[in-house]
């Protein structure tokens, strides 16, 4: 059951008659002959074959087959390999077709001809060593799993098949057969010769019934079937754009790790989620997902799920909570490549709990076993990664596994340090924190163009520079100067620069400290802004009393800042240009928006903390009248002016 060596042999079924593409054919050419952006798609399907090492391809062809050997010649010629082509006498279905050939005892690859697909099958043949079966189903998630054939696995084997037109009275995990796969003497052996049959209704269910084992290669990789005109469409113009090869295994690419309760779907509290019907999207969820896809980035939530080990939901049961929020989020294009969870649960107690899950462990978050679980599986560029979650629990993971992470102002909305594990030192603070998952996920897919001017701007500086070079980005609340800081952090650290972003809100005097008379550079503690500038000039280290803007209130722990190596170091906050410091700072940024965007921002920034709606307006009042007033001088100063309100603030 499954070779040992590489795949170096493949099947193209060709035949049927075409029916969903005779108004693209004509029916005068076969549709393994429809040109796929000016190339038959039968041929870039042999020239990835051949690319990958396969050295023989067998061509079943069935009406109007004839055309497919005099085509297929000069390309096997002028690639190395060989094509032999059959062509059946009467249609057989889509697995009856195989028993025309000769005996085959080494894995081969059964590809269907109007599929285009670009897949690493040295990793296919990994695969097959380590979960040797007869066939093994190549699969992946799709934006329509419930109109789909899915698959449902376990420990890497197929457990049932449910083909779509059948009924369901559940959605399940969003897995279905890709219409590529792999079998072995063993599958050939089980076809009865002459017979029809279908690869979905008849073969693979006729394996599950006599326990031959039948193995899931659940991958990212692009394989589409381009049989009608509008995914005949989409594919073309994929490959007009280089998306086919670009989601190769072989080409490493940025993921955005979303957590799933409060960021994707509503948080019902409690418990958390036990039965599928509790779950519904948070707006534009699944726009957020597809964004992410179509930007390049793999797609992978990470959830702790601790309703399995205190005997809430059992594995069918999460499986069905799962499935329908990836069957919600692809009603709006929105495709998960992957979800990682962690059953696991530390403390006992519950009625029904799961005693062996009952465990302390390194996957549930701030753990961060799920993260680095799917960096060793899917080709993932860890410096451009971010994960995007609602909990604490969420950041210190990613602070973890040492990627960028962004809070949202859904769900918990990060006021959740109550519950933070006691045996982690210090609470960790998010990167960015924005409204929703989408306004996260547009600001992952536009941070190059929003910090690129600056970026250039230090560039320059930084051959000519005798120590770190200080940049403040300074503005009103609500101006977007985190976001913007972070965008040049951002680019900056990609471009090898050793850069740190000093966020003086860290040192805002907490609420409980303030008095009514206080000015805001007052609250601010300006008047330690110079010593804290003149140690960030030595190569030194400051430490922040790390106040906590959703609290407004004192975080546990502090926060350390450390520019002993720094060649670039940001300060950001509403007074990082202030005159006190303007001299020993390099370069000075002031950020600014209209009057209209900053009261939007203003409201849903102090109701996301708490605070009524008329004490939010008495706010904005005092902001206007004492505090803008201060912060406006340093415009005078800077050296640059910049407005962000067209991009993803």
């Amino acid at each position: 059951m499954g070779s040992e060596t590489a795949i170096r042999e493949a099947i193209i079924i060709a035949g049927g008659l075409g029916t969903r593409a005779r108004s693209m054919t004509g029916d005068v050419i076969p549709k393994a002959l429809l040109p796929l952006d000016g190339v038959p798609i039968i041929l870039r399907q042999i020239r990835v074959l051949a690319r990958e090492g396969v050295r023989h391809v067998r061509v079943l062809g069935g009406h109007l087959g004839s055309q497919l050997e005099p085509a297929l010649g000069p390309e096997a010629e002028k690639l190395g390999i060989t094509i032999d082509v059959f062509v059946e006498k009467s249609p057989l279905g889509t697995a009856g077709c195989l028993t025309t050939l000769d005996t085959i005892a080494d894995d081969v690859l059964i590809v269907y001809g109007d599929m285009l697909f670009d897949i690493d099958l040295s990793a296919l043949a990994r695969h097959r060593r380590q979960f040797p079966a007869a066939l093994t189903i190549i699969a992946h998630p799709n934006d329509h799993p419930r109109t789909s054939d899915i698959v449902v696995q376990k420990n890497g084997y197929l457990q049932r098949l449910l083909p779509r037109k059948a009924p369901r009275d559940a959605d399940w995990r969003n897995l279905v057969p890709a219409g590529l796969y792999v079998a072995c003497g063993q599958f050939f052996e089980a076809l009865v010769p002459g017979q029809p049959a279908d690869m979905i209704h008849d073969v693979i269910p006729g394996l599950l019934e006599r326990s031959i084992p039948v193995a899931i290669y659940d991958t990212p990789e692009y394989m589409k079937d381009t049989g009608s005109p509008s995914r005949h469409a989409a594919a073309a113009e994929d490959l007009r754009q280089e998306r086919v090869h670009a989601v190769h295994l072989s080409v490493r690419r940025p993921a955005v790790f979303f957590d799933c309760d409060g960021v994707l779907n509503e948080d019902v509290g409690g418990h958390g989620i036990i039965h599928p019907d509790q779950v519904k999207l948070v707006g534009r969820a699944g726009e957020a997902v597809r964004l992410a896809r179509q930007a390049g980035f793999l797609a992978v939530a990470v959830t702790n799920r601790p309703q399995v080990a205190k005997g809430l939901l059992d594995e069918a049961g999460l499986d069905h909570v799962l499935g329908r929020l990836e069957a919600e989020l692809a009603e709006d294009g929105g495709v998960l490549d992957r979800i990682y969870f962690c059953p696991h649960h530390p403390d006992k107690g519950f009625p029904n709990e799961v005693a062996e899950l009952k465990i302390d462990c390194a996957c549930r978050k701030p753990g961060d076993l799920m993260i680095r679980q799917a960096m060793a599986e899917l080709p993932i560029e860890k410096a451009k990664s971010v994960i995007i979650g609602d909990s604490l629990r969420d950041i210190g993971a990613g602070r973890k596994a040492g990627i960028w992470a962004y809070g949202v102002r859904t769900g918990y909305g990060l006021r959740d340090e109550k519950s933070y594990p006691a045996t982690e030192t210090a609470i960790p603070h998010a990167d960015l924190i924005f409204d929703t998952v989408y306004d996260a996920v547009r600001f992952q897919c536009s941070y190059g163009d929003i910090g690129q001017s600056l970026f250039r701007a230090i560039d320059d500086r930084l051959p000519d520079a005798t120590g770190p070079l200080l940049v403040s980005i300074c503005g009103r609340s609500r101006s977007g100067k985190s976001t913007f800081a972070h965008a040049v952090q951002r680019i900056l650290s990609e471009a090898g620069r050793r850069v740190l972003r000093l966020e003086l809100d860290r040192w805002i005097v907490p609420l409980e400290h303030r008095n009514p008379d206080m000015s805001a550079e007052q609250r601010s503690r300006v008047e330690l802004y110079p010593e804290i500038v003149s140690t960030l000039r030595r190569s030194g280290q400051v430490e922040a009393p790390g106040y906590d803007a959703a609290s407004r209130g004192q975080l546990r722990g502090t926060t350390a800042y450390d520019a002993r190596d720094a060649e670039v170091i940001l300060l950001d906050g509403i007074f990082a240009g202030h005159a006190s410091i303007r001299g020993q700072v390099d370069m000075a940024v002031f950020v600014e928006a209209s009057q209209h965007t900053l009261l939007d921002r203003f409201h849903t920034f102090y109701t996301w903390k708490g605070l009524t709606p008329v004490a939010v307006e008495g706010l904005w009042q005092s902001r206007i009248q004492e505090e803008w007033p201060r912060i406006d001088l340093q415009r005078t100063s800077a050296d640059f002016v910049v407005n962000l309100e067209e991009t993803t603030l």
